[in-house]
């Protein structure tokens, strides 16, 4: 047999085979890579889709919560894309007497002082019931304007122990002279500012916290703001975000009868017809291009005017 001639079945692939070989190849990896591919994109979008949704969901719970939370006529400003309102933090009795400028009341007793103590020194104004019978007239209303609302600078202990202290009147047994501030009852407080309702001893008044949401850019991106105290001086970080821009969060008011109103704006008589607030939230996700996403949500607040 001649050196030159192999067996049958020992002859290697012919150029054709080699060439179909590694053209099919070439069709099953591009098909695997488009489906990697497309596997890749579609969790993007859908990541992209959440983010997007519990942005939008995150903002809405907030806002909502705390609107529905805030003092009877507590509106205190409502334009398209922001509002601000109050929102109880520490409930009280007041104690009567004092001028303007500073006011007397016992509060629960939680136990660990530093909890009320936190609560009450938040505060920015107050609100009590200044009529005789205890019938729920709350003034002053909510004014927007800083001159003619009551607000508190500073909130001291009051010495419930003392005989002739100025809650004395309105002291639970539990707290007799002589048995220290909290006997596990009440705790006395000395609250000053400006422009403090005269609340009759017994009757009951809030200490509130006036609470402001609007928009803002951080980083070229619009986000929800939440801001503390009167005129915004304190202000917290961007809350909730980012959203679609300027229209990421839009706000409509209602009478209670169902009748649409204009933003009231900052007007006395036009905030105390809004009986509900409706609130729309626009969130985008941070990723770019075609994977961008954008979720809107809504709510519907009843005030408690």
């Amino acid at each position: 047999m001649s050196s030159d001639k192999l067996p049958r079945g020992r002859a290697g692939f012919t150029l054709v085979e080699v060439m179909v070989a590694m053209v099919l190849a070439i069709i099953l990896g591009g098909v695997i890579f488009q489906v990697l591919r497309g596997e890749s994109r579609f969790a993007t979008v859908q990541s992209a889709r959440q983010e997007a949704q519990q942005n939008a969901r995150g903002a809405l719970e907030v806002l909502a919560s705390e609107l529905r939370a805030a003092q009877a006529s507590g509106l205190v400003g409502a334009t398209a894309s922001s509002v601000s309102f109050l929102v109880p933090r520490a409930w009280g009795i007041s104690c009567g007497g004092g001028t303007s400028a500073q006011r007397f009341a016992v509060f629960p007793d939680l136990s660990d002082a530093s909890v009320l103590m936190f609560e009450v020194n938040e505060a920015t104004g107050v609100l009590g019931d200044t009529s005789a019978a205890g019938t729920g007239a709350w003034v002053p209303n909510p004014n927007p304007t800083a001159t003619s609302r009551a607000t508190v600078t500073s909130i001291a202990t009051l010495d419930l122990s003392v005989s002739g202290n100025a809650c004395e009147a309105v002291r639970p047994t539990g707290n007799t002279a002589g048995t220290g501030n909290n006997a596990g009852v009440v705790r006395g407080v000395t609250i000053n500012g400006s422009n403090l309702p005269a609340v009759p001893a017994g009757n009951t008044l809030y200490l509130y916290q006036w609470v402001r949401y609007d928009l803002t850019q951080v980083d070229g991106e619009w986000w929800i703001r939440r801001s503390l105290s009167v005129g915004s001086s304190t202000t917290q970080q961007p809350l909730a975000g980012p959203l679609t821009g300027s229209d990421g969060l839009a706000l409509t008011y209602w009478k209670a009868d169902g009748t649409a109103l204009a933003a009231p704006g900052t007007t006395l008589a036009d905030l105390q017809q809004v009986a509900r607030v409706g609130i729309t939230v626009r969130a985008s996700s941070r990723a770019k291009g075609r994977a961008n996403q954008v979720d809107s949500l809504s709510a519907s607040v009843q005030l408690r005017n």
